[in-house]
This record gives structure tokens, C-alpha cells and sequence, in this order.
């Protein structure tokens, strides 16, 4: 892990001119001198509350595409690229083996990646918040490997988790359950596929995903995955008791569309459950094709009906009216998960929609810092992805499409990492952090991912 770097360092860091505050558009003459304004920002207290905001997918490339599109060229930055402390973070993870030195892995999953973040630790694929073993089904150890979730429940703080995928998925599982395959989302799922750590399994398990979501009494589960929920619970096979159930037994309101989530005004803790998988895109896809591709430089994307299902942003806004009723403060993961799935299926236009959905979420997290300054927001992805900008004129291999961008230009997109449109996968690039807010300083220059933990859980 990088030093931290103290008040003096990072002092001497912007006299030098290393980092920004704001971005400087193309119309700007001369750039302005900000060192005054990031001596400004820096503040090294620890924070009452932390908003983390995950891009799925979402490298350098993702937000560009979606910068362009939304706003073009010379058009307004993102919220994003308006935050003040920028850096970057690898995301290598480690190789199931024989260990106890196991071999680097440069293109890794969402569950080594976000267990990275929510734990300090390096772990395998599918592996969410426990140790490493001989093989991903063999389990490894929970011990050492305490998540933020956990960290800041025993400080006495709200615990918030939104994302727009199934709530078991990768990113929110990894800082509220420990268990050794990230498919073992409901119970049902966990009999077949890590029978060993089933609650009902001799010595008895943590249980599934879903379970120990549950048991970690999130103040705040919102997302997809009823389907999941919905599963029998472990010993009960075959009775109407589900996941559902046993959530509401420990105190849960359970909602099920926006209009619910918005009247919900109540003491107990909130789980919403809003699609059967995953939530639905903002907007409808348009597939990457092999030549001559799919759009055209006119092409607009179009909205989807999403029906009664919140907003990205609509959930959040949720969540933090729920959680900042809370003296001691509140830990709040957020996810745009969708970024990432629309790029394994090359779906330009439900990408783009979903990092639309996280900037303007990143746009309301700014706001509320501003207004509670004893607030860090972090922004940042899992690991990167495949799709790239190539030049309008260009026949790339592989399968593309064209979008016309807010600056009336095409823009064409190309995804070359699979041999189908559906079957694209993540690259192993470095990805974007970018934070405002108390120790928001720490997340400056190359870190490695598991830097973060120790950031978000406030250094001493």
C-alpha cells in the first residue's frame, strides 16, 4: 500500500501544478491556476458519512462515450470530471493455486474487485469477501476479511446499498456477505452450488448472499433480485418461508416499486426489491454489429419504459433520506451496474443510458456534500471494459455501432473483446477514482484497489 501522504506532500503536489480542481474546456485561453483552490479542498478530518459511487464497468473509455454523447466535445463536464481529487487504481486480482503465494490475475471479475474495496484484501474470481483456496469451489477463510458494511455498523453508523442490478449481485455483496461464489445469491442457489456453507450445512454456514444481507440488517437494500428473495429458506423447502419472509421477521419494510419507496416514511429498515433480476436500462439498446455495423451518424438512443421502477437517482435520494436521520452518520454504496452488462452484450445506447444514470446520482452527491461537509463522496469503477471510441470512418473487426453525439458528429463505438455481440469482457486496465470531501486527498496519484478500503473506513 502507497503512503499516505501528509498535509506537506500534498501542499508541495499542487504547487507543482499536479492536480485540478474543475475541468478547463477547449474555449478557455489560458487555463487558471487552482492551486489556491485545491489547498482549499484538502481536508484531512475524518468523515461522518461516505457516499461510494461504483461505475460497473466504467473505465476511462465508458465515461468518455458518455461525456460525448450527453454533452459533446466542448459541452459542460460530467459531475464526475468536476470532482476535485482525481487518481487511478489497479485491479489485478490473484489465481486460485496451491498457494500461499498465488499469481496475479490482470483481468478480473466485480467480486475480487469490490471485495478489494470493501475489505483491504486481495481474493480470486467469484470470490466475495473471503480468502483464497486451491480452486473457486473449494471455500477459503472469512477470517481478516471485515467489510466497511461491517466496519461502520460496529461504529454505530446507517448502512446504505443501492444498486440497479439483482442486490446479490457481485458489487453489492461484497461489503454484506462473505462466501466463496458470487452465483450463490438466494438460498436454492447456495444448496446446489456451495453446499458447504448453507446454513444448513454441518458446521452450519453464513448462508447465501440474500440470506446474509438479512442478517447484517442493511438499514437501506434496495435494487432487483425479488427473485432471489423469493427463494425457500434453507430447512424450509417446500414451506412458503422465504428470504422475504424471514427479512420481514427482522424488522423490514419490503417495497416494490418507486411510488412506494417515495411514500415510505417509517422506522423500520427499508428492502426494495424492484425487479425479479436485474432493473431495467434507461434506454433501449442498440447491439454493436459486425460491418456495416449498427446506427447511423444520426442515431439518437431512446428511452425505455421502465415502468415502476425507480431511477437510480431516485434510490439514492431514498436512501439518504433514510440513513441521515442517523447521529452517528451513514455508509452508502451505490452502483450503475448496468454499464457493465450492457458492455458485455455490446449494447452501445444501454450503456450510455446507465452512465447518464450514475452522473446524475454523482451530481446529487455532490450537492448533499456540499451541504453537509463532513461528507467524502468517492466515485470510481470495479474493473474496465471493452468498448472504445474508433474514428467514424473505420471498418474495425469485430462488431461496432454509431451514435450521433450533442455535438451533432458521429461518434462509432467498437467491441472487439468477444467472438459474439453477447459475449464481450472486461479488460484489465486501470480505472478512475475521483472524490470531494474529507480525506478525499488520499485517493491521488496510482493506487492499488485495495487503497481504497482504508479511505473509506476514514484513516486515523
Amino acid at each position: 500500500m502507497l503512503p499516505k501522504r501528509t498535509l506537506a506532500a500534498l501542499t508541495a503536489t499542487v504547487a507543482a501544478g499536479a492536480v485540478t480542481v474543475g475541468v478547463v474546456v477547449a474555449s478557455d485561453p489560458v487555463p487558471p491556476d487552482n492551486g489556491a483552490a485545491i489547498k482549499a479542498a484538502i481536508d484531512s478530518s475524518t468523515p461522518k458519512n461516505v457516499i461510494l459511487i461504483i461505475g460497473d464497468g466504467m473505465g476511462d473509455s465508458e465515461l468518455t462515450i458518455g461525456r460525448y454523447y450527453q454533452n459533446g466535445a466542448k459541452g459542460a463536464p460530467l459531475a464526475t470530471e468536476k470532482l476535485p481529487f482525481t487518481g487511478s487504481l489497479l485491479t489485478w486480482n490473484l489465481e486460485y493455486g496451491a498457494g500461499p503465494d498465488y499469481d496475479p490475475g490482470y483481468v478480473p471479475d466485480s467480486a475480487p474487485t469490490a471485495t478489494a474495496w470493501s475489505t483491504g484484501k486481495k481474493t480470486g474470481d467469484a470470490r466475495l469477501s473471503q480468502g483464497m483456496s486451491t480452486g473457486e469451489t473449494v471455500p477459503g477463510s472469512n477470517a481478516g476479511f471485515e467489510t466497511t458494511f461491517e466496519i461502520m455498523k460496529s461504529r454505530g453508523k446507517a448502512i446504505g446499498n443501492v444498486a440497479t442490478s439483482e442486490i446479490t449481485d457481485a458489487t453489492p455483496a461484497a461489503p454484506s456477505s462473505h462466501i466463496s461464489r458470487r452465483a450463490c445469491h438466494g438460498p436454492a442457489d447456495t444448496r446446489s452450488l456451495c453446499p458447504a456453507e448453507a446454513k444448513t450445512a454441518i458446521p452450519a454456514g453464513l448462508g447465501s448472499i440474500a440470506e446474509q444481507q438479512v442478517d447484517h440488517l442493511l438499514d437501506v437494500n434496495l435494487g432487483g433480485g425479488k427473485n432471489r428473495y423469493a427463494q425457500d429458506l434453507d430447512g424450509n423447502v417446500g414451506t412458503p418461508e422465504t428470504v422475504i419472509d424471514y427479512a420481514v421477521s427482522n424488522g423490514y419494510k419490503v417495497v416494490e416499486d418507486k411510488a412506494a419507496l417515495a411514500a415510505y416514511n417509517g422506522p423500520k429498515k427499508v428492502l426494495g426489491l424492484f425487479n425479479g433480476g436485474n432493473m431495467r436500462t434507461k434506454y433501449n439498446p442498440l447491439v454493436a454489429a459486425p460491418t456495416p455495423g449498427a446506427g447511423s451518424e444520426t442515431t439518437k438512443c431512446t428511452l425505455q419504459d421502465r415502468g415502476n421502477e425507480p431511477s437510480l437517482l431516485e434510490m439514492t435520494r431514498a436512501a439518504v433520506r433514510k440513513l441521515r436521520n442517523d447521529s452517528d452518520g451513514f455508509f452508502l454504496q451505490v452502483e450503475s451496474a448496468s454499464i457493465d452488462k450492457r458492455d458485455h452484450a455490446s449494447d452501445l445506447c444501454g450503456q450510455i443510458g446507465e452512465t447518464e444514470q450514475l452522473d446524475e446520482t454523482v451530481a446529487y452527491a455532490m450537492e448533499f456534500q456540499k451541504r453537509n461537509p463532513d461528507t467524502l463522496v468517492i466515485v470510481t469503477a470495479d474493473h474496465s471494459h471493452t468498448s472504445q471510441i474508433v474514428s467514424p470512418t473505420q471498418d474495425p473487426p469485430g462488431f461496432y455501432a454509431t451514435v450521433e453525439t450533442a455535438d451533432g458528429a458521429p461518434m462509432r463505438v467498437s467491441y472487439g473483446t468477444g467472438k459474439s455481440a453477447g459475449g464481450q469482457s472486461h479488460t484489465g486496465a486501470r480505472v478512475p477514482v475521483a472524490a470531494v470531501g474529507p480525506q478525499a486527498s488520499n485517493v491521488m496519484g496510482a493506487r492499488d484497489q485495495t487503497d481504497l478500503f482504508h479511505t473509506l473506513i476514514g484513516r486515523p
